[in-house]
């Protein structure tokens, strides 16, 4: 009975791993999410005389690829592999379209602290496919 419990969880990928990337995950979607909110109340507050400024057209791309990064953490949850893939292309495009607009921030340190729940999501899925591997 005792080697069957030990050969289950040397057949099962690191748990761990998906806990952690589950954890940081969600509380990036409820934080992003939560910035969005906040972000599009403050903008239904402006003026009806305010020029919109060209900066403000990468808004909507911005956005767009936040909101797409955010559906594939949740995706995540589910399928590893293909979210964390979708979550991390998607932080990647919000970050190069920060730096081209210099008025949308998104600073570094908060860029790769996103990344972490998209890595771990996709090295989880790796040592998953490492282990059904036929030898």
């Amino acid at each position: 009975m005792n080697e069957i419990t030990n050969n289950s969880k040397k057949n099962t990928p690191s748990t761990s791993l998906r806990l952690i990337a589950r954890i940081t995950g969600t509380i990036w979607v409820i934080f992003y999410l939560f910035v969005i909110v906040v972000g599009y109340l403050e903008s239904i507050q402006i003026k009806p005389g305010h020029v919109s400024q060209p900066d403000d057209i990468l808004l909507i791309p911005i956005v767009a690829c936040l909101l797409i990064a955010l559906t594939g953490l949740i995706i995540a949850w589910w399928r590893a592999g293909i979210g964390g893939l979708i979550s991390l292309f998607g932080f990647i495009i919000v970050e190069v379209l920060s730096i081209i607009s210099p008025k949308f921030i998104f600073p570094l340190p908060i860029f790769a602290i996103s990344l972490l729940p998209s890595i771990l999501y996709l090295v989880y899925w790796w040592k998953l496919k490492a282990k059904q591997r036929p030898k």
